[in-house]
C-alpha cells in the first residue's frame, strides 16, 4: 500500500480552508534617526570609557598595594635568612670552639687543634685525617726526644777506650775511617761534626 500523505484537506478539515495569517499590528513607534543612534553609540562608549579607566584605576591601585606588600614580604624574608645565616655561623664557631678546646686538652698545638675542629666541623675526613697524621708524626718525634734526652750518655768509644782528637782524625787514611765507622759510628759522627 502507498503511504498517504496528510495535507490539510486530509485531516478531517475536509471543506475549511487553511486559516491565513494576519500581520500583527503594532503600536506605531517612532523609528530612531542615524543622529539619535550616534548619539546612543556616543553615551554607550562614555560609559564604557569611564568603566575601563575606574578599572584601571582600581587595578593601579591595587598593583601598588600588592607590591607593597611583596615588597613588605621580601625584604622580611631578606631578614630572616640573614638571621639564619648568622645563627648558623655563631653555631658553627660554638661547634669549632668545643672541637679545639677538647684537641687542646690532648695536648695538640693551637694550631693544630684548630686546623682539626674546622675541618672537623666542615665534615672534611680527608683533611682531619691528613692533621692527625701530622700530629701523631710530632708527638712521636717529641716522645723519642724525650726518650733519648732521659737517658744517660753512652760512652762507646773505640772499643778499646780511647778517643781521637781532630787532628789525629784528619790525618787518617781511607781506610781507617772506614774502620772507625764500622767500629765506632758515634765516635766518626761526633768527629765529622767538629
Amino acid at each position: 500500500m502507498a503511504e498517504e500523505t496528510k495535507t490539510p484537506e486530509s485531516t478531517g478539515t475536509e471543506g475549511t480552508k487553511p486559516e491565513e495569517k494576519k500581520p500583527e499590528t503594532k503600536p506605531e513607534t517612532k523609528e530612531p534617526t542615524i543622529q539619535d543612534l550616534m548619539n546612543e553609540v556616543a553615551k554607550l562608549k562614555r560609559e564604557k570609557d569611564k568603566a575601563s579607566s575606574e578599572a584601571a584605576e582600581f587595578k593601579k591601585k591595587y598593583r601598588e598595594s600588592l607590591s607593597e606588600v611583596e615588597k613588605a614580604s621580601e625584604e622580611k624574608a631578606e631578614k630572616e635568612a640573614q638571621r639564619e645565616e648568622q645563627f648558623q655561623q655563631l653555631m658553627r664557631e660554638n661547634t669549632i670552639n668545643k672541637i679545639e678546646k677538647s684537641y687542646l686538652a690532648m695536648g695538640w698545638t693551637a694550631e693544630e687543634a684548630s686546623k682539626v675542629a674546622i675541618a672537623e666541623a666542615d665534615n672534611d675526613f680527608d683533611a682531619k685525617v691528613k692533621i692527625m697524621k701530622e700530629v701523631d708524626e710530632r708527638k712521636k718525634k717529641e716522645y723519642e726526644a724525650a726518650f733519648l734526652a732521659s737517658r744517660p750518655e753512652l760512652n762507646a768509644g773505640t772499643g778499646n777506650g780511647k778517643t781521637y782528637t781532630k787532628e789525629q782524625f784528619s790525618k787518617m787514611s781511607p781506610v781507617e775511617l772506614t774502620k772507625l765507622k764500622r767500629e765506632n759510628e758515634a765516635e766518626y759522627n761526633r768527629l765529622i761534626s767538629l
